[in-house]
């Protein structure tokens, strides 16, 4: 059944029209010359659009990160300052000579003065260099001056080792056990003027002020509903907040391939999962704030990226499409106009080839089918003229068939009549003679009749070898062309001189009678009218040719008038040949003589 199946629609292939077949064509061409343009329209779209994407997402990283280490780089600016000015030195100094209710003024004072000096701090810690006492002290009006403070175990911070060679300490896993929130401590020595270590002082970075430059969730700066930039430790933590993760920093782990190839100090973007799982288009750098290995990340969900990439799509889509119904339409009129022209030739070959010669298309146009429709036109008018010829050539060669048959019956009634029969009827009235003669003048007769009827019997077998001469069959053509040329010399006044060469036994019966034919009939008109007395026949095979070649020294003849002429001879000669699919050339001049040659094919 399937082969069934596979035949008849390749049936029903070969069965469709031109018309059909233009369409199909024209439209396989512009639909694939149309899908690929979209492809590479949709890709080239596609590459442009993510790469304005991951440029854009440069940018704000690279924004981002010149915001954040300007900050910190503020932050140790003030830092250092505070840690060198003398009410520090003189504050650390106090706290590590005398109790601290006897310097609650000088402290207020100085924390008035801290608060005008910035606002980035929540806290300031003043420890002296003495580690029993540590005594901390805030910038929040709301915590009393001289309290212990949040940071660390019980209040208690322990100071870190400082020289002038690390003026600035920045510890980013400070946790609140209080609160539970996450600290920022900035930490620097205090010297005093004997340039000895005195105490240390500890500033509170809360993590809202790094989340004010990191974190924004307006969807119209640049980084739509779902893109974020946040900053990440060596130890994979966030150290700002998530735009979609509550207490982000350092509790949600981000170990991703941007921050593998940040870790390894590339800088570039890529597309991957985040730390949600969720593929996005990320850029990612080294942020260069001294004393931490801080990463940033700039990075937007990838399907709010493909959207612009989506309706891109869609409109070449739908472009597409109306290009392909505009071109089809296109394609259908113009396949028509080729295709009607072409149906009207049709029709009419169909007409002609019935036998309808008189038709004349209306030429409609002068391109190439007006042209072609100009030589239909011609043609059918040749092929109308041709086809008379022919037919009156159709009827000549009957004529001459026919008369040629009617020629033949007169001839052999004649013979018969004048000869067979006349020679009948006389031995008849001999036979009746015997009747009134005499015993012995009956045998004499006899045998005189006996000798009459052998002579009647010898006409009968030349008129039968006319007709089909037996010797053919039996011996061959080369002794039935010498029985013929012997039997031509006896009934006229030629001497012909007959020569054969080759192997011409093993060629087939019918062009062995073909070519007695034509010598029986060359013979004839020799004898006929050319007055010759001597005639050469030569009949020759060389491989695969067969050249017969009859010469006489006759008056000739004008081989052109010839052709023209009543006579069958030449025209039975010719019919013969071209049989044989051979070749004949009849070379002939008053005068001259006529000179025969045939090759033929065996």
């Amino acid at each position: 059944m399937p082969k069934q199946t596979a035949k008849s629609s390749k049936i029903s292939m070969k069965n469709i029209t031109l018309s059909e077949k233009l369409i199909l064509y024209f439209l396989f061409l512009g639909l694939g010359t149309i899908f690929i343009i979209s492809i590479y329209s949709y890709y080239s779209t596609q590459n442009a659009l993510m790469n304005r994407t991951f440029d854009q997402l440069t940018s704000l990283r690279i924004a981002k990160k010149n915001q954040v280490e300007i900050f910190f780089k503020d932050r140790i600016k003030e830092v250092i300052l505070l840690s060198g000015s003398d009410e520090t030195r003189k504050i650390a100094e106090i706290q590590d000579r005398t109790p601290e209710k006897d310097n609650k003024k000088e402290l207020a004072a100085y924390l008035e003065k801290y608060k005008s000096l910035t606002g980035y701090f929540t806290s300031v810690m003043i420890i002296s260099n003495n580690n029993k006492f540590v005594k901390g002290y805030t910038a929040d009006p709301a915590i009393e001056s001289g309290s212990r403070n949040r940071l660390g175990p019980e209040g208690n911070v322990q100071p870190t080792r400082l020289n002038q060679a690390t003026p600035v300490i920045i510890r980013d896993e400070v946790t609140d056990p209080s609160s539970g929130k996450v600290k920022m401590i900035m930490e620097a020595p205090v010297f005093n003027a004997k340039n000895n270590l005195t105490g240390h002082i500890i500033l509170e970075l809360p993590e809202d002020q790094i989340n004010t430059i990191m974190l924004n969730n307006d969807p119209n700066s640049g980084l739509g509903m779902t893109g974020e930039t946040y900053l990440v430790g060596i130890d994979y933590k966030m150290r700002s907040s998530s735009r979609f993760i509550r207490n982000s920093i350092l509790r949600t782990t981000v170990h991703t391939r941007p921050m593998l190839f940040a870790i390894r100090g590339e800088e570039g973007h890529t597309i991957t999962r985040d730390y949600r799982f969720i593929p996005v288009l990320s850029s990612y750098s080294r942020v260069k704030i001294p004393g931490l290995n801080w990463f940033i990340l700039a990075e937007i969900d990838q399907k709010e990226a493909m959207v612009p990439i989506y309706r891109m799509r869609n409109s070449i889509l739908l472009l597409s499409t109306l290009i392909s119904i505009i071109f089809f339409v296109f394609v259908f009129i113009i396949s028509k106009r080729i295709t009607r022209p072409i149906n009207q030739l049709k029709e009419a070959a169909l007409k002609v080839g019935k036998g309808q010669y008189d038709i004349d298309i209306p030429v409609r146009s002068n391109d190439e089918i007006g042209a072609l429709t100009q030589a239909f036109n011609s043609m059918s008018v040749q092929i109308k003229e041709k086809t008379r010829e022919l037919q009156s050539e159709r009827t000549g060669r009957l004529r001459s068939v026919i008369d040629a048959e009617e020629k033949e019956r007169q001839r052999l009634s004649r013979e018969i009549h004048d000869g067979i029969g006349q020679s009948l009827i006389a031995h008849k009235l001999w036979l009746e003679s015997l009747l009134y003669m005499n015993d012995p003048e009956i045998k004499d007769q006899i045998r005189m009749l006996k000798d009459q009827f052998n002579v009647t019997i010898d006409e009968i077998r030349r008129i039968s070898n006319n007709l089909m001469p037996s010797v053919l069959e039996v011996f061959g053509i080369t002794l039935a062309l010498k029985n013929l040329c012997e039997e031509t010399e006896e009934h006229g006044v030629l001497e012909i001189l007959f020569q054969t060469t080759g192997e011409l036994e093993e060629i087939n019966t019918k062009t062995k009678t073909y070519l007695y034919r034509i010598a029986q009939e060359a013979l004839n008109n020799i004898l006929k009218h050319s007055g010759a007395k001597e005639v050469t026949f030569t009949l020759s095979r060389s491989k695969d040719i067969i050249t017969f070649i009859l010469r006489d020294d006759g008056k000739g003849f004008d081989v052109e008038d010839a052709v023209f002429e009543k006579g069958n001879g030449l025209h039975n000669m010719r019919e013969r040949v071209a049989l044989m699919q051979g070749t004949i050339n009849i070379l002939s001049s008053a005068g001259e003589g006529t000179t025969i040659i045939i090759n033929v094919p065996v």
